[in-house]
């Protein structure tokens, strides 16, 4: 029982001797979740976080020697109270948490830049807020100091003799006698007290393990393809900047990469075989739920009429490279694919290839804008597309307003300017969550009594019936995209960047980052819906690509290699065009491995193939 005690008194020292360390990191802890409403779920596995980091930090402190422990402890605290404090007026004034745009933004400030800054922004309640939160912590924290320091506690260090009894480097108890046999109860308790401190690292190492795992995949991948992560998982102010200085030194790598790439574009020839080429692509889309695919839900009247009347043809085996939004933007725009030895950014932006080619691109996203800088970083594409040097290659317009719904921003084209050529990118929110914030009174057509899944509770029926309305919303986006080139000779390709699980087939809403996705998985968030409309103008005058169409509607395709399907339309012989990638080409290349998240193959993970 003595080496228990000794154990557990040497576990628990490093505790036991920054005490008001640790109380005062929780509190400054707590007062960020308070300020930035971080009352998740996730709180007490992020508390657990919390709590393996200042064990951590203690142990660091213990292990030092004394004079280099104060000032590695000072720094701590100076470091912490900026960074919170800062994190927490960014969030009450900007609702602005630390992230990649952030940092991108404070690194890129001026110094006349920040001092407007300062003359703008610091006074009313936000600051007021944050001044009164910090200003009490420091002042009692500063308080305990001052108490400790008189009582003469904070430099004795506490040690346990063979019984399990706290004594000093002297011998002496803590009031400087000694300690009598009627004290071991109170050593007991002291046992105790660290048998419980051990007690709750072990749940908190329990409860973070999950986060801690991601947080180490995030922080020891080299490319960003592999780092897109909820940023919530980071839970403090001083992981949150990590995690941004992580991704911008990621970014900005390739970012070089793909700029020296695309300073050497090179086009031989352009038949503009298709003058008006738009591409819609969708968010969060589960064909499933597509009337077009066989779903008991009219959830895609429209586009089922197109495809009736022999205007529309969808294309029945269509799979998107990842199941978040960033990675498959940056395959589907670049030129290498998947199965490709190197990086997204080892390839060029298509755009960049039709805009060399004499047509005029326009590019209407409802997910990100081209903002003042054009630095501004997000998981959704901006990071390259707001490059100053990449947006002007690629694109002839942008919008610069974000809308509600998707209607809204399908008016945006009214402001371009087409020329003889062009190629039209539409960017939707699509079905993306929450999906009851995508409709509109009249989009409610259908309700929790519409859905026969007796298997789930009502809230999740009406989670279902909001997905499918989402979906039928959507359909009218893409009836008005449509309409806008009904007169047109042009061709509208529409796809999905993933989908989505909406309790199809498991109980389960939402996607997943479960590596290898199983079957189930790779059904629903994996597969895509993808469709070619014609104009009737199109179909006369071009039958033979209206041919190739239906004789394609049926091969296995990626959306990695929907630059090159975008090539093959507007007859743009270039370097970087593949026609074995072209699923419109002859030479398509049926056989070529679909690696979703570029190492499952997915027809041998679906059970297609041996």
């Amino acid at each position: 029982m003595n080496r228990l005690y000794r154990c557990l008194q040497s576990l628990a020292r490093p505790v036991r001797e920054n005490g008001l360390f640790c109380l005062v990191m929780l509190a400054m802890h707590l007062i960020c979740v308070w300020q930035m409403k971080q009352w998740r779920p996730d709180f007490w596995p992020h508390m657990g976080g919390v709590v393996q980091d200042l064990y951590v930090l203690c142990l660091v402190l213990w292990l030092l020697p004394k004079k280099w422990g104060r000032g590695v402890k000072g720094l701590l605290y100076v470091i912490a109270y900026l960074t919170a404090a800062f994190e927490v007026f960014l969030y009450l004034r900007f609702r602005m948490n630390y992230t990649p745009t952030a940092l991108q933004l404070w690194a890129e400030t001026t110094p006349q830049e920040t001092g407007e800054f300062f003359a703008a922004y610091l006074h009313g309640p936000a600051l007021r807020t944050t001044l009164l939160c910090f200003g009490a912590l420091l002042a009692a924290h500063l308080l305990c100091l001052f108490l400790m320091k008189r009582q003469g506690k904070a430099q004795i260090r506490f040690s346990s003799d063979e019984n399990g009894v706290s004594r000093n480097e002297n011998g002496v108890g803590a009031d400087n006698t000694p300690v009598p046999c009627a004290k071991k109860r109170r050593a007991r308790g002291q046992t105790v007290s660290c048998l419980l401190l051990i007690l709750v690292l072990v749940a908190a190492t329990a409860a973070a393990w999950t986060n801690r795992g991601w947080m180490w995949k995030y922080f020891t991948n080299t490319t960003s393809t592999r780092t897109e992560i909820r940023i919530d998982l980071f839970y403090s102010p001083v992981w949150r900047l990590a995690y941004s200085a992580k991704m911008l030194r990621l970014a900005n790598g390739e970012l070089g990469t793909l700029r020296h790439n695309m300073a050497a574009l090179d086009v031989d020839s352009c038949t503009a075989h298709c003058p008006n080429i738009v591409l819609i692509v969708g968010e969060s889309y589960n064909k499933h739920h597509s009337q077009l695919y066989g779903y008991s839900r009219a959830t895609t009247p429209w586009q089922q009429e197109e495809k009736e009347a022999g205007r529309l043809v969808a294309f029945s085996d269509a799979v998107a490279c990842w199941n978040l939004t960033s990675n498959v933007f940056k395959y589907s725009l670049s030129t290498q694919s998947m199965d490709q030895e190197g990086a997204w950014c080892d390839g060029v932006l298509y755009p960049a290839l039709f805009r060399k080619a004499g047509y005029r691109v326009a590019f209407l996203t409802n997910q990100f804008l081209a903002t003042r800088r054009q630095h501004s970083f997000d998981f959704n594409g901006s990071f390259f597309l707001n490059d100053p040097q990449l947006d002007s290659m690629c694109f002839d317009f942008r919008n610069r307003r974000l809308y509600r719904y998707d209607r809204q921003l399908v008016k945006e084209y009214r402001r371009y300017n087409p020329g003889p050529k062009n190629l039209v990118i539409f960017h939707l929110f699509g079905q993306h969550q929450k999906y009851s914030y995508r409709l509109t009174k009249s989009d409610r057509h259908f309700t929790a009594d519409s859905i026969d899944r007796p298997d789930l509770s009502r809230a999740e029926r009406q989670t279902v019936a909001d997905y499918d309305n989402a979906t039928r919303c959507n359909d009218d986006v893409i009836r008005r995209i449509c309409q806008l080139f009904k007169d047109d000779d042009a061709i509208v390709v529409h796809y999905a960047d993933h989908g989505e699980h909406i309790y199809d087939d498991t109980l389960v809403c939402g996607r997943t980052g479960a590596n290898p996705p199983s079957p189930v998985v790779a059904r629903h968030q994996f597969e895509v819906p993808m469709t070619i409309w014609f104009s009737e103008k199109f179909k006369m005058a071009h039958p033979d690509v209206v041919a190739r169409v239906h004789r394609a509607k049926d091969k296995p395709f990626m959306t990695d290699d929907m630059p090159h399907l975008m090539l093959g339309l507007a007859g743009i012989a270039c370097p970087y065009y593949d026609p074995r990638r072209d699923i419109l080409d002859d030479r398509f290349d049926t056989g070529r491995p679909r690696l979703i998240k570029r190492q499952y193959d997915y027809d041998r993970l679906t059970g297609r193939t041996d």
